[in-house]
């Protein structure tokens, strides 16, 4: 390479860095997504190995049955000799006894002491032992041999299958166990990365609640701007007052509880500290009084008193269907309207079924 063309490379490199940044529709990394990723392949990873040991439990299984089999011939091969070598002291006993019956009748002095079965074909060239006897007894001798060296070449080709299962038992073991370890840390790496995915999901639905209610304050700031300077132009008169009316007693606790929950956003079932639905902050509200009440607003509009609307005081529930909210005064009331909003004050809106008083 030149020198020219080594000075310009990393300029290259540089200008397709920053094409790369500033390019319209260049994704961003997304931690979650990445995380996502990570999960799923270690998921793949995972199922991938469980075929792997399932397939290798089944090898497991085979060279089991090849072992239990051999280990069965080997068993039965021992039986057969044990039968033989009784047979064989059967016969012996047999040759001996008509050998020495033989020799009686014959008047013969000769003993048989040394008679068994290698030396009882000898036995057909003596003359106080029938030829057929002898012919018999050698059948028998030669078949007992044979039998005898079958078995013992049964049990040799059955010791050689056991160690053949054994050897390629152990191999798959070798394997399984090598993949069971390496299962075990993809698992813990896997609850690892969950954790870890986790964690990013809440910190994410944190901001976005967070981002959420920053814009619900905002949204309600305008609607109270706006609503002030249109009641403001209509009479000279102000908007709904962030200040308590002047109240006493339980009431003055409802109240005073009530306007420190202004801005938190509303939520679903919501019951404070963080945020509240509209039937939650009543409930909640007159509960700084010792009242207790449902968390409804037709179960807390059936729970108390009606009162008329021209008779309201600050703290009579108001409601709507479906809605409730605590009346302040000046033809205003203190309520958490719906998702994407905080609680707020507002002129009461048209459409109310009734009202009461809780206490």
């Amino acid at each position: 390479m030149n020198r020219r063309a080594f000075r310009l490379v990393p300029f290259a490199l540089v200008v397709a860095t920053m094409a790369a940044v500033i390019a319209p529709g260049v994704a961003i990394a997304d931690p979650i997504a990445d995380k996502q990723a990570e999960a799923k392949q270690l998921e793949s990873e995972i199922n991938s190995n469980a075929e792997k040991l399932s397939a290798l439990n089944e090898q497991i299984n085979s060279a089991q049955n090849e072992l239990d089999q051999a280990n069965a011939a080997i068993q039965t091969a021992d039986e057969l000799v044990a039968a033989a070598k009784a047979k064989t002291k059967e016969l012996r006993a047999e040759v001996a006894s008509r050998a020495a019956a033989v020799y009686t009748q014959s008047g013969s002095n000769g003993g048989v002491e040394g008679l068994d079965s290698q030396n009882a074909q000898d036995l057909s060239t003596r003359e106080k032992y029938s030829s057929l006897a002898a012919q018999r007894d050698k059948q028998i001798v030669t078949d007992l041999a044979k039998a005898k060296e079958q078995v013992a070449l049964r049990k040799a080709d059955a010791e050689k299958a056991r160690q053949v299962a054994q050897d390629q038992h152990d191999a798959i073991q070798v394997q399984k166990d090598k993949l069971d370890a390496g299962q075990a840390e993809l698992v813990k790496l896997q609850s690892k990365v969950t954790g870890e995915l986790a964690v990013l999901v809440q910190q994410a639905e944190d901001e976005r609640k967070a981002r959420e209610a920053e814009a619900a304050r905002a949204q309600y700031a305008q609607q109270v701007a706006n609503a002030a300077a249109q009641r403001s132009s209509a009479s000279g008169s102000s908007g709904p007052s962030a200040t308590p009316p002047p109240t006493s007693g339980k009431v003055g606790a409802v109240i005073a509880y009530a306007y420190a929950q202004l801005g938190k956003p509303y939520c679903y079932a919501g019951v404070g500290p963080d945020c509240y639905d509209c039937s939650g902050l009543s409930m909640m509200a007159w509960a700084q009084a010792g009242v207790t009440m449902s968390h409804g607003s037709y179960d807390q509009m059936a729970s108390f008193p009606s009162v008329s609307m021209d008779q309201l005081q600050p703290g009579d529930l108001v409601f709507w269907d479906g809605h409730v909210g605590i009346y302040v005064g000046d033809g205003s009331v203190l309520h958490a309207p719906h998702t994407g909003t905080v609680v707020q004050i507002t002129p009461i809106w048209s459409g109310v079924i009734g009202a009461v008083r809780p206490g």
